[in-house]
């Protein structure tokens, strides 16, 4: 394969070179690029429209859009984009690595939410 046709900052995502299915395919979005609802608990903070930092956010973003493989990417939209404050827990994450050491790993995701409200 010539690598010399693909963007070099896209090499490392190359599926020719990881055959795998990507990390979070089925879970935070599905084959064909749409997002999927994301159960759990996290903080954030929207982007400000019309903020310098939404402005370059877009622009940022439409760098990658522009690049000959954006096809082959999901793109948040840009009403959606925001800066984690604080990751809670998400459904799809229930493992030790995730999830309080303290709480069992099958507790309802509204228990969570009460926990951490109340911590």
């Amino acid at each position: 394969m010539n690598f010399d046709a693909f963007s070099p900052e896209l090499l490392k995502y190359a599926k020719s070179l990881h055959p795998e299915p990507p990390p979070h395919l089925g879970t935070r979005y599905d084959s064909s690029g749409v997002f999927k609802p994301e159960p759990g608990n996290t903080i954030v903070c929207h982007v400000e429209d019309g903020s310098q930092t939404q402005r370059a956010m877009v622009a940022a973003r439409q760098r990658y859009l522009d690049m000959p493989e954006a096809g082959q990417f999901a793109f948040t939209p840009v009403s959606s984009l925001h800066m984690t404050l604080f990751q809670g827990i998400i459904e799809y994450r229930r493992s030790r690595l995730f999830w309080p050491a303290d709480i069992a790993l099958d507790a309802p995701i509204d228990e969570m939410t009460g926990i951490m409200v109340s911590g």
